[in-house]
């Protein structure tokens, strides 16, 4: 989080691919590659049987490599700007409660689902992987540049982002409709125990 602090808003990627996800020597070589030639600060979430594939990692002025860290305390950060995430569900909830805009990169099961909603609401961009599966560095850098970059698409995607998270905001709300729902259940669940 110091780390953080140094950082100007809406300035740094956070990379994760959650707790199950391996990636490949040649996948965590791209990746890296792809956000050094983006010129954008990175915190990239390796963990330990990750590191494992024989890849040099760096840390320094621009770049962070830790093992692990607390996501929602890291989306919630003012900088950061981008979220490199495999979309999984609880993470794309978390960057859309968060308003922070994705590059997905989904790796099975219903994390393609996931990615196609992100797209279509306008919450970031699919990352396409090519025909090994891997994630190429320039197609990386293209997907940050449309999503943190000044263009057209990604002031729209930042300002989506901003919605969903004032929506997030509203249903948690006292009142809101996921306020409603808890308590609804809640209820339910101690008048059956009564």
């Amino acid at each position: 989080m110091d780390w953080l602090d140094t950082k100007p808003d809406n300035s740094v990627v956070y990379v994760s691919f959650g707790s199950t996800a391996t990636m490949s020597k040649k996948q965590i070589e791209e990746i890296q590659h792809g956000l050094k030639d983006s010129g954008w600060p990175y915190l990239l979430v390796l963990r330990k049987n990750n590191r494992e594939a024989g890849v040099e990692l760096e840390d320094g002025e621009n770049s962070m490599v830790v093992e692990w860290c607390n996501q929602v305390q890291v989306l919630s950060h003012p900088s950061i700007g981008c979220f490199l995430t495999h979309c999984v569900w609880n993470s794309t909830l978390e960057s859309l409660s968060c308003g922070v805009p994705m590059v997905a990169v989904p790796q099975w099961s219903d994390q393609n689902t996931n990615a196609r909603m992100v797209v279509e609401w306008l919450a970031g961009v699919r990352g396409e992987m090519n025909k090994e599966g891997v994630l190429e560095a320039e197609v990386l850098k293209s997907c940050l540049e449309m999503v943190m970059g000044n263009g057209e698409r990604a002031f729209a995607i930042r300002k989506s982002c901003n919605m969903w998270k004032e929506k997030a905001q509203e249903a948690l709300s006292d009142g809101g409709s996921s306020h409603r729902n808890f308590k609804y259940f809640l209820d339910k669940i101690l008048s059956v125990r009564s």
